[in-house]
């Protein structure tokens, strides 16, 4: 990874033209894993990537494609919504975090009432079948839509 390579290409689709100054006109649009067949290439020049952050810069409307490692530079965390996702992946009972349920929620993928079920009945040892088939139909809307 070239934390240079990064900076520069930032920089050149910002307004800004110093890296702390245009890290800033950025925020997260998208977040989605890919297939080994289809991978992407990091801003930074890393390839392949599977796990992509896809950026907007909020002044003149670029977007970037960026890995969830240099996306860290842009003061967003996502290894937790990611490890949640490859966890539901494996067994789709299993339930989200709150940063993922926020997440699915701002994008719009669930509804404000699904949201608050989830984050009611998240931490449950033993849900209720009726709120288990719930979580499972809200964990494979979260999965449909993180997927490219």
């Amino acid at each position: 990874m070239s934390e240079y390579k990064l900076s520069q290409e930032i920089i050149s689709l910002s307004e800004a033209n110093t890296w702390d100054h245009a890290k800033l006109e950025w925020d997260l649009d998208q977040i989605y894993t890919t297939s080994r067949s289809n991978p992407k290439t990091c801003l930074c020049g890393h390839y392949p990537i599977l796990e992509i952050c896809e950026l907007l810069n909020q002044e003149n409307g670029n977007t970037a494609i960026v890995g969830k490692y240099c996306v860290n530079k842009f003061r967003v965390k996502l290894d937790r919504i990611f490890r949640a996702v490859d966890r539901i992946r494996g067994d789709i009972t299993k339930p989200l975090n709150v940063e993922t349920i926020a997440h699915a929620s701002n994008k719009g993928w669930i509804d404000e009432w699904e949201k608050d079920f989830y984050i009611d009945t998240w931490r449950k040892r033993k849900p209720s079948h009726k709120q288990m088939s719930r979580r499972v139909k809200i964990n494979q809307i979260i999965i449909h839509n993180m997927q490219e």
